[in-house]
């Protein structure tokens, strides 16, 4: 098999730079290798090893310290942002401390770093040339398009299904009929067969190729459609309708370690404006965007599930795709060309850095439906959403116990039914937003309903 792609000489998007937070360090995994994320004193963001050369502890453990340096948590040795470390507390004699802070031993391996397009990238390569060879190549950024691309947020999540799965999913629009009908007008009544689907151009190891296709329903059956991959990751998507408009989707299938895979998106209509909703703009900023994660996750939880079954499936016996695999139709062409590329420029699958692919395992329920893991940790909008939501069911508990004290003391004094009731009615309505909380709260952690049985409806 011919290898001829490297999968550490390339720029990865690990994370809208909104999802990180300036005053701590990240931990991220790419590619299997454990890394660290942070900002220096220079407002730079830094990626390097995520392991402490005195005892192999996690800096991103650790805290950014008033020099703006990183600090591991475990004894205090600091580092700048060229990986050199500055200080080790339990040296006292100057000159052996310089002596340990200029050894190469005491120095962490950092890698090129920038920011494009509201996404941080990183060069995985940590050979000598590291930082001169990264200039020889451009990240796959979105290309330039009538539409405004900053309209949108960035979405990530990263989720328990692997790389190969998710790129060719993404190359197989016609499954949205079936999969998920009842979302957005899909279904299998709708769906019709495409009359052209094939590679645009030259398929090769660092440019990837470019698929051209018409519609697949009836809504868009008079559709021009582009996919272009970008390896490693990339797949830009632009849909041009009869009317003249257009739909752009940017999506990214981040290699994080074997059986996961980091998602990152957004899609740009071209369409009237929202109008604003002046309830809306009263809340926190973060908490209309948290409740909107948090109630968008059917049609990903359908990907899931069909995704995960599929690997299931590949796990078990030695066949090769291409005899496993009945492509028969053009629908079938986007996959057949990812797999292809994959197989012959890139030895089948993703070159894990340090790790050694264990035996696949299935996962249950609470692991393939966990919220938590898969987006809520990483997205700021969710996490605020979720300790607001604490704090105003704090209020309520509270607010409740006090009400049913104030209703014994109107009762004692013997005042009105009328004005009794007052305080019962509204702890009582107190109670009821407490538990519909709670409900709320829940969404954010997994799929699983905490209530009734314990079985994710995904239609």
């Amino acid at each position: 098999m011919i290898t001829n792609f490297s999968w550490t000489k390339q720029w990865y998007p690990v994370t809208p730079i909104s999802y990180l937070e300036p005053s701590e360090p990240t931990p991220i995994t790419l590619l299997g290798k454990k890394l660290v994320i942070w900002r220096d004193k220079h407002q730079k963001w830094i990626t390097m090893d995520d392991t402490c050369p005195h005892k192999l502890a996690q800096l991103s453990k650790g805290s950014i310290n008033e020099d703006g340096n990183l600090m591991c948590r475990h004894h205090g040795w600091c580092f700048d942002g060229a990986g050199k470390c500055t200080n080790i507390p339990m040296l006292s004699n100057e000159k052996a401390k310089d002596t340990a802070c200029n050894s190469e031993k005491s120095k962490v391996t950092t890698y090129p770093t920038q920011v494009l397009q509201g996404l941080l990238w990183i060069w995985l390569d940590d050979s000598p040339t590291a930082f001169k060879d990264c200039t020889s190549k451009q990240p796959a950024v979105m290309p330039e398009h009538k539409l405004d691309s900053s309209s949108t947020d960035w979405f990530m999540s990263e989720v328990p299904v692997g790389y190969t799965v998710s790129v060719e999913s993404s190359f197989d629009p016609s499954h949205a009929q079936f999969l998920h009908e009842g979302i957005a007008g899909f279904s299998p009544q709708r769906a019709i067969p495409m009359q052209q689907n094939e590679v645009f151009g030259e398929m090769s190891a660092e440019d990837g190729f470019t698929l051209k296709h018409s519609g697949y329903n009836i809504f868009n059956k008079d559709m021009d459609a582009t996919r272009k991959f970008t390896p490693p990751c990339s797949n830009t998507t632009i849909y041009k309708y009869s009317n003249g408009k257009s739909a752009w989707f940017q999506l990214y299938f981040v290699p994080t370690k074997p059986g996961y895979c980091k998602h990152i998106g957004k899609f740009i209509f071209d369409g009237t404006p929202q109008k604003r909703n002046f309830w809306l703009e009263l809340l926190p900023k973060y908490l209309p965007t948290g409740l909107k994660h948090s109630s968008s996750y059917k049609l990903s939880n359908q990907d899931l599930s069909m995704m995960h079954s599929q690997a299931v499936n590949e796990s078990i016996g030695d066949k090769t795709w291409q005899k496993s695999y009945f492509m028969t139709s053009l629908a079938d062409v986007g996959i057949v060309t990812f797999r292809q590329w994959l197989d012959e420029f890139a030895g089948g699958q993703p070159e894990w850095q340090g790790v050694t692919e264990a035996p696949f395992q299935e996962l249950n329920n609470e692991q393939l439906y966990d919220r938590w893991h898969r987006h809520t940790k990483h997205c700021p909008s969710c996490r605020q959403s979720v300790i607001l939501i604490d704090k105003v069911k704090d209020f309520c508990l509270n607010f409740t116990a006090v009400l049913a004290i104030l209703g014994l003391l109107l009762i004692a004094i013997n005042l009105p039914i009328k004005i009794i009731l007052i305080p019962v009615w509204l702890g009582i309505l107190s109670l009821i937003c407490f538990y519909k909380l709670d409900s709320i709260r829940e969404s954010f952690l997994s799929s699983i309903p905490k209530k009734g049985l314990p079985v994710v409806k995904l239609y």
